[in-house]
């Protein structure tokens, strides 16, 4: 077995559309409509509209969904957000994309923070438009940072 892909159920697809394709840097790998998007960044990364599904089964009754997947659409929560998941993207230059996401005003960005429990790390975080935390990790010189 292999992981396949990680999705994010999102509220507004072009606003996080956008802000994938500021934060990545490419366009997604194909889109279905406004429904879901994919992008290949290390491994693959999908946005899926859960309004468009809504719609779709609150319109029509002829679509290719069963019964299970309606009575487990409707049942679960549309306000979930990832609370415990957090995603880690890396880079070659931490200080650079520190900087390129800040001047994009995509997200609120955290100060770059550093641990040393049992190596060095160095990392930010920034937040996408549906409250999902991205860890943004990379190199970033030693005598460029002096821990408070």
């Amino acid at each position: 077995m292999k992981l396949s892909t990680v999705y994010l159920c999102v509220n507004d697809m072009e606003t996080s559309l956008n802000f994938y394709r500021l934060l990545l840097q490419k366009e997604p790998l194909y889109c279905n409509d406004d429904r879901w998007a994919a992008f290949d960044c290390g491994g693959q990364l999908a946005l899926y509209n859960r309004k468009y599904d809504e719609k779709l089964l609150k319109e029509a009754s002829d679509l290719p969904f069963n019964q299970a997947y309606r009575e487990d659409f409707f049942k679960e929560d549309p306000e979930k957000k990832n609370t415990i998941v957090v995603f880690n993207f890396e880079t070659e230059d931490l200080k650079s994309e520190y900087e390129r996401i800040k001047s994009l005003g995509i997200g609120p960005v955290s100060e770059i923070m550093y641990v040393n429990v049992h190596m060095p790390y160095y990392y930010f975080n920034v937040m996408d438009p549906d409250g999902n935390v991205l860890e943004i990790t990379g190199r970033y010189g030693m005598e460029d940072f002096v821990p408070a």
